[in-house]
């Protein structure tokens, strides 16, 4: 066993701060920068601004072409169904090589470009907002889906956080990465306006019927930024509202399909 313990690799954690401002920017960059130098002396490589602007470049390709997927959704009726949105961003993350990535992603926004969309659907469309979920904790989407109702944007860190625009530019690559990665509009950050601003933005894109916010139980920041989401939706988007509180078990399976149908018909 001890000798085991002597084979353990040190472990570097990176201390994000949980503010969206100028000293909270700058922290953020030092902590890059000290990863940096970690992965330098550990490789025994030397990573220079130049290598990082092109993998900077080569995530926003992959951004841009997982973004043009996920956009077909926009139309009436959205082509894709809410597990189909998942499954392409989950398998997306899991893929190595990226130009993997993107080209996959350019073929399935091709194929779909090239076929018509099906008749009109009366389906109420949905937008999920909240925790991340993926295959495997997908059971909310697909109930959602099978009580007929059409998940049209999943606004978290598994599918649309990943295509959100940089929007700061500046010419070092690091302050780049540390001023656009703090950006995310996650239930972390305290306060967190991204969420409300990006929440608006889709509800209008994606042309939604209701809103549905998904925690997972022990996620206390999304559970308590869920009131907050709740007025936001009801008095600014003027839309029906529902939180789900679950786990990864099934064993709730039925009680949210009853949740979920009663939703559902108060939309009908």
């Amino acid at each position: 066993m001890f000798e085991l313990l002597g084979k353990i690799k040190p472990v570097y954690v990176l201390e994000l701060p949980q503010r969206q401002n100028e000293e909270a920017t700058v922290y953020w960059q030092k902590q890059l920068s000290l990863y940096k130098e970690k992965l330098e002396e550990a490789l025994q490589v030397t990573i220079t601004q130049e290598a990082i602007w092109q993998a900077i470049d080569l995530v926003e390709r992959f951004r841009k072409a997982l973004k043009r997927v996920l956009d077909l959704a926009k139309r009436k009726p959205s082509p894709l169904t809410g597990m189909e949105l998942l499954e392409i961003c989950f398998r997306a993350s899991f893929m190595p090589v990226y130009e993997e990535r993107i080209q996959e992603l350019e073929a399935i926004a091709q194929e779909i470009d090239q076929n018509p969309s099906p008749k009109q659907s009366k389906a109420p469309r949905i937008l999920v907002t909240g925790v991340p979920a993926g295959m495997g904790s997908h059971k909310v989407i697909a109930i959602l889906e099978e009580c007929g109702a059409s998940v049209v944007c999943i606004d978290n860190c598994t599918c649309y956080k990943k295509v959100r625009e940089y929007k700061k530019k500046c010419d070092n690559a690091i302050e780049f990465l540390a001023q656009n990665t703090l950006d995310i509009p996650c239930a972390v950050m305290s306060p967190n306006p991204g969420r409300y601003e990006s929440l608006q933005k889709l509800a209008n894109e994606f042309s939604v019927d209701a809103v549905c916010d998904l925690t997972w139980q022990g996620c206390q920041t999304y559970d308590v930024e869920s009131s907050s989401v709740r007025t936001f939706v009801h008095e600014t988007l003027k839309l029906p509202f529902l939180q789900i509180v679950t786990d990864y078990a099934e064993s709730d399976c039925e009680q949210l399909r009853i949740r979920i149908q009663a939703f559902l018909e108060m939309l009908a």
